[in-house]
């Protein structure tokens, strides 16, 4: 028994129909099956091994996102759904679904995959099944090919005019009839090979390994197939794949063998190979070379005890250049990028294209941590300079995670994915260069299960809106209030949106909620105007996503309509660095947004990077000053800060509203400074609709 069957053999399942299926699997050798534990494969059947165009060993110790796009067709990042359903099987689910896979040779495998819970010597694993999607891979059913049928007459002259080499031995391996074609592929004439051994033919030495083998093959099997050397009359030698069975014929012995040159087919392979192996447009290794050759340093770092590294690097600001210059110029720049990285001089690293912008390093036989250090320094030097395309200057950077091997991590799967969680978190590095360790995968796990848990709050109704009173600093008279988005994620736990809206923005899911908040607020607002007769103003805070968004301008509109809230009622406030992101895009988002009647507020204005200039050319209604500025009301510098920004908003001639009022000696202070107004827990904490009616409709 193989390996594999071994394996099959050993697993168990508490199911009684995940048992029916493992038993049903044992007796099926041509099975598309693989074993999982954690994230990677300790196990397959030949047929799968085949269907991915792999080896054992490439196999082994990989992840179902190794042979996997990194997007796939639905536009979910591979690696994120992997995990996801992967966690779905060790709490016990049976999963099915269809993926979309690729060979080791680059090839689409469209895949309906089934993975079932299982145990292997007491510990818990995933039996996978993959089922291919495209009919043309499916096995077909044998079928009889009508050559029983046939005259023996025609049998032979088919054999003899075949294309194929096929000659016909005796019970002593001597050559007693041969083809035509095998009379060309070799070089003799048939006389020359009548009465030959067939076991020099084919290439064999006398006392070979292989030889015994194919002999012993004929004797159990009846049968044997494979790759041989062979040798033509002129001294040449050529590939060829040869099969050979043996027959009884009335009390006979035969051996009939068919061969064919396959040179051309190796020659294709081995390009096919070098390209599945390079990467096209920068001439880099790819992924998979970057996989053998990290494989490769890991066996020699284990070895030797030598220090390893994989850096993972990211270009920063390269989106930019695809979407202002296209994408004919973003592949210029990523062929340059990749020439300054091979003439950088690391004779440690072997340097791959992993896709996109994303380049990575392997660093072998390192002293320290500081020669990493040292080089990582070195990569993000050669970002120094610009680089120049048709007289087009492009200036980016890089952000540079780095795993070590062996302490983080042995797998090369592994190694790559914790260099890329270290190279996100070095993207908010004031340096850019980060090392992993392990509470970055603690972090980005809490942040997979948080967005996947965010994926589903809408549906669950666990979205809510507070709303804080905002009030006029002269009498305290409610003018408006903001609308809050909360997530209530349990009965005990409610989050803040500033722990949570950035993680809607990264997965598209902000536009939606943005509506639903947009259209909540309005008609809440509209319906208190109603009841008390007051000119409420709902405030809405609006992200840079949305100001972006083509459909914004009606998705506000519709707001105000379906509402029936005037536009007057209705203040968007945004922040300052939402201005910069696409500032032409945005200011022509905001005159069409003033031209429907809505108010802008530039809100927690002096927490950023405050642009007068942007100030005087935007139409702004209102700032709101960030509650940093009230905290400082105490000191006599924070008062003067305070006054100056109240004295900017009237020098503009626009409203203002003073943020985090906390305390009756703040709102004294503010209330000799200038007719505006505030907005802090002083004068309510955000609450709920109905708690806030009672709470703040009496303040007149």
């Amino acid at each position: 028994m193989g390996p594999w069957l071994t394996l099959l053999a050993q697993l168990d399942s508490a199911q009684p129909e995940i048992k029916r299926q493992l038993d049903s699997w044992r007796q099926d050798e041509c099975a598309y099956l693989a074993i999982l534990k954690g994230h990677s494969f300790i196990g397959a059947s030949q047929g799968t091994l085949d269907y991915f165009h792999t080896q054992r060993d490439s196999f082994i110790n990989a992840t179902p996102y190794d042979f996997s796009p990194r997007i796939q067709a639905s536009g979910i990042n591979s690696i994120e759904q992997a995990q996801q359903l992967i966690e779905r099987v060790h709490q016990g689910e049976v999963v099915s679904t269809n993926w979309l896979h690729m060979s080791q040779l680059g090839r689409e495998l469209p895949t309906r995959v089934s993975m079932l819970p299982a145990t292997h010597q007491d510990g818990q694993v995933i039996l996978v099944r993959f089922d291919p999607a495209d009919r043309r891979a499916k096995r077909r059913e044998d079928v009889s090919n009508g050559f029983d049928r046939l005259p023996p007459q025609l049998i032979s002259s088919i054999l003899e005019d075949s294309a194929e080499a096929v000659y016909i031995s005796n019970r002593k391996h001597k050559v007693i009839a041969v083809n035509k074609a095998m009379c060309r592929i070799y070089g003799y004439s048939a006389d020359q090979l009548l009465g030959r051994s067939s076991l020099e033919l084919q290439g064999f030495c006398d006392i070979s390994e292989r030889q015994t083998d194919f002999l012993q093959s004929l004797e159990d099997r009846g049968s044997w197939q494979g790759e041989t050397l062979k040798t033509r009359s002129d001294g040449s030698q050529f590939p060829a794949w040869e099969s050979c069975r043996k027959l009884q014929i009335d009390g006979e012995t035969f051996y009939v063998t068919l061969f064919s040159d396959i040179s051309a087919k190796k020659r294709l392979e081995s390009r096919l190979t070098q390209q599945a192996m390079v990467d096209t447009l920068t001439g880099l290794p790819n992924r998979h070379q970057l996989k053998l050759q990290l494989d490769q340093a890991l066996v020699i770092a284990q070895e030797e005890g030598k220090l390893g590294a994989v850096i993972f690097m990211d270009l920063n600001g390269f989106k930019n250049v695809n979407d202002c210059f296209g994408h004919a110029t973003g592949d210029k720049v990523l062929q340059l990028v990749a020439a300054r990285l091979e003439a950088s001089c690391i004779d440690k690293a072997s340097i791959a294209r992993l896709g996109g912008d994303e380049f990575t390093l392997v660093l072998s036989d390192c002293q320290d941590r500081e020669e990493i250090e040292a080089i990582s320094k070195q990569l993000l030097a050669i970002f120094d300079a610009p680089f120049e395309i048709n007289g087009q200057k492009f200036y980016l950077g890089t952000s540079i995670g780095i795993a070590l091997f062996p302490k983080h991590s042995d797998q090369a799967a592994q190694l790559l994915s914790f260099a890329d969680t270290a190279m996100y978190c070095a993207k908010k590095s004031p340096t850019h260069v980060l090392f992993y360790d392990s509470q970055m995968h603690r972090d980005a796990q809490y942040k997979l299960k948080t967005i996947n848990d965010l994926r589903h709050a809408f549906n669950l109704d666990q979205f809510k809106l507070a709303y804080q009173v905002i009030v006029n600093l002269d009498g305290s008279q409610v003018i408006g209030v903001e609308a809050l988005l909360r997530w209530h994620k349990s009965e005990e736990e409610i989050v803040e949106a500033c722990d949570f809206v950035p993680l809607l923005e990264e997965t598209g899911l902000l536009i939606n909620i943005g509506q639903w908040v947009l259209t909540t607020a309005c008609e809440q607002v509209a319906k208190w105007r109603a009841e008390t007769g007051k000119p409420l103003q709902a405030c809405v805070n609006v992200s840079a996503t949305q100001l972006e968004h083509p459909d914004f301008v009606q998705q506000v509109t519709r707001a105000l309509i379906s509402s029936g809230l005037p536009a007057k009622g209705l203040v968007l406030e945004i922040t300052e660095s939402a201005l910069l992101r696409q500032p032409k895009r945005v200011k022509n988002t905001l005159l069409h947004l003033k031209a429907l009647g809505v108010s802008i507020a530039i809100d927690d204005f002096g927490a950023g990077l405050s642009s007068l200039s942007k100030l005087g050319s935007l139409p702004i209604d209102t700032l709101k000053i960030d509650a940093g500025f009230a905290e400082r009301l105490n000191e006599p510098q924070g008062r003067e800060l305070c006054q100056a920004m109240i004295q900017l908003a009237q020098a503009l001639k626009i409203q203002f509203v003073v943020e985090g009022v906390e305390t009756l000696e703040q709102k004294q202070i503010l209330a000799g400074m200038g007719q505006g107004f505030a907005q802090g827990y002083f004068y309510g904490y955000p609450t709920a609709a109905e708690q806030f009616t009672k709470a703040n409709f009496i303040l007149h």
